[in-house]
């Protein structure tokens, strides 16, 4: 747990890919233990494990109301660190709930998934404090924006900077819930394994898609328009006999492109089709863009996505409409801002679905995630094109080290679902 020519772009540019009007709606597992396994060159993976209580309202799940609770970490780990925890995706064991009225107060074993930077000296503990009535967030906000953190983009989204060990922060016993967490490696970090290279080929084709989001304005100089012509021109480059079609006009889509030709891959011809998507905001596409990449991503190897994450709401609405087919291995690359923190267990609780939780129990054995902790800088396409090349390099294969050994320390990237993997050249 999370590249050629570097795209230097200013603080207003990283300011404006990363802002958006809604917050992370993920929801935590009901494991006992947390679903991460991280490989990163940039930090460590750390396990956070402590006891929580929330008060929530009656007809709230309790995984709804800890992931909402939880999100107040990622400001706490982002401003004290610069680190980053999988707040969606938390173990959760011994839950108890007590009705009391209309509320109900909810006690639980958390274990937290956590990205730590390798500048920063890993703590023994960790002091957690959270807001306590998740119900009165708005005025948990209201009292605590400006002394313990300043909202960036909008005071209902004071989760994203809240920092209880903000200078002259003081916080009442009745408003947050304290804890001590005690912090540990990972049990589930690797270091040196690699995609499941031929599980990707075992049919002989490589089906890539990638969806772009308008990062500024829709013109063909836009980030995300250019960073979709440079992948389509790559693949047709590299493949032999290339042919590009245009898909049809569909509502939510601006642009949709497939690249389809042949590569010498371990000694014979195999088929690519790339196929790359634009659109101008992910969470309001809607239901025709929706079904459109379910189709295509139900039979994809490999999945990017490059734009906004919209503080969550872009990255669970890719997670929520992501196609799988059972036994089916699938990469996926989520390259926008903090993507590893945003990212709900939709896209596993689908793998357990389909392949059963006694072949697939973390929903991690057909799946792998590359994500980043913190804000991702535009980079010109060279992440993108870097994992494609990497596809068609699978006779001298890099492995997740190498991949994320080309991408900026700054945003902290990271692999996760990576712990059962099996190939080995």
């Amino acid at each position: 747990m999370r590249w050629p020519t570097t795209h230097v772009v200013s603080r207003l540019f990283l300011a404006a890919t990363c802002a958006a009007a809604a917050a992370c709606s993920g929801a935590p597992t009901d494991a006992e233990t947390s679903d991460g396994a991280f490989t990163s060159n940039a930090g460590k993976g750390l396990e956070m494990r402590f006891k929580g209580e929330v008060i929530a309202r009656k007809d709230d799940t309790a995984r709804k109301a800890i992931a909402t609770q939880m999100q107040y970490m990622q400001g706490a780990l982002t401003s004290d660190s610069g680190g980053n925890a999988q707040a969606g995706m938390s173990g959760l064991s011994n839950i108890r709930e007590v009705e009391e009225g209309d509320l109900k107060r909810i006690t639980y074993e958390a274990a937290l998934p956590v990205i730590w930077p390798n500048r920063q000296t890993v703590p023994e503990t960790y002091a957690v404090v959270l807001p306590r009535d998740v119900t009165k967030l708005s005025a948990f906000n209201a009292k605590y924006d400006g002394s313990c953190g300043t909202n960036e983009y909008g005071r209902e989204t004071f989760w994203h900077d809240f920092n209880p060990k903000a200078q002259g922060c003081t916080t009442d016993d009745a408003d947050v819930m304290r804890a001590t967490a005690s912090v540990a490696p990972h049990p589930q970090q690797t270091q040196g394994k690699y995609p499941e290279y031929d599980k990707i080929w075992e049919d002989d084709t490589l089906d890539l898609v990638a969806v772009f989001g308008i990062i500024s304005s829709n013109t063909p100089n836009d980030e995300g328009a250019r960073t979709r012509e440079q992948l389509l021109a790559e693949t047709e480059r590299s493949l032999t006999g290339a042919t590009r079609t245009e898909g049809p006009e569909t509502r939510g889509i601006l642009k949709e492109s497939t690249v389809s030709g042949k590569v010498t891959v371990g000694g014979r011809e195999r088929k690519v089709n790339v196929t790359g998507v634009l659109v101008q905001e992910v969470s309001s596409a809607g239901s025709a863009f929706n079904e459109r990449y379910a189709a295509l991503t139900a039979k994809a190897d490999v999945v990017i996505y490059e734009g906004h994450s919209g503080l969550g709401k872009n990255i669970n609405a890719l997670a929520s409409n992501m196609g799988a087919t059972a036994g089916k291995y699938q990469l996926v690359y989520l390259y926008g801002c903090q993507t590893l923190g945003y990212l709900g267990p939709a896209m596993h609780d689908k793998r357990i679905a389909l392949n059963g939780a006694d072949r697939d129990p973390e929903g991690t054995k057909f799946l792998d995630v590359i994500a980043t902790g913190l804000p991702a800088y535009g980079d010109n396409g060279r992440s993108t094109l870097a994992l494609y090349r990497a596809m068609l390099g699978a006779d001298s294969p890099k492995t997740f080290n190498d991949l994320l050994g080309t991408i900026s320390s700054l945003h902290l990237a990271v692999v996760f679902g990576e712990h059962d993997n099996t190939f080995a050249p």
